[in-house]
């Protein structure tokens, strides 16, 4: 297996359509920012032993890879059937319904720190929020994609913000 290319010494990187394009551009930024937040998942998971955690942290790291191929201009069919990022919302605003309704209400700033699969999903909050601010830049001119990934964007770091709560919570009762 050849582990790399070299297509990109120059600077260059190519989309879903093939067409070469500066790897400073917007959407790299974007799609770069959601990797991140895919990594911080997975650093996550490497520090969880409960299969429900696990589980959805690697539900959220599938539907991060759809949108990135989204974004990188594949073509929905090709993703799923079209309604994975409306399918996805519904799945975190019950997820954050569940998980919230669990949880006792801080009432106060919680400094993430509690636990380490905790710490990385705020991590990975925060890099949500990021990629929010380049989502918004980025789909100011591509509004067919736009209605879709700024909610599930949005309601994606107000889920990993609910979930730390939850994960540091369960850590303290089973700890």
């Amino acid at each position: 297996m050849q582990n790399f290319s070299g297509k990109g010494d120059q600077g260059r990187s190519s989309l879903s359509d093939g067409r070469l394009i500066s790897k400073g551009d917007a959407v790299f930024e974007l799609i770069g920012s959601l990797d991140e937040v895919t990594a911080h998942l997975g650093l996550a998971i490497s520090f969880s032993q409960d299969p429900e955690i696990i589980n959805t942290l690697r539900t959220i790291q599938d539907q991060l890879s759809k949108l990135m191929g989204l974004i990188a201009g594949a073509k929905i069919q090709e993703i799923e059937d079209g309604t994975f990022l409306t399918n996805s919302l519904g799945w975190l605003e019950e997820k954050i319904r569940v998980c919230g309704d669990s949880i006792d209400n801080p009432k106060k700033f919680i400094f993430a720190g509690q636990s380490s699969a905790g710490a990385s999903i705020d991590i990975a909050r925060t890099v949500v929020r990021r990629s929010e601010r380049l989502a918004v830049k980025y789909f100011e001119s591509f509004k067919d994609l736009k209605n879709d990934a700024l909610p599930y964007l949005n309601r994606l770091s107000s889920f990993l913000f609910i979930f730390r709560l939850f994960i540091d919570q369960k850590s303290i009762t089973q700890g």
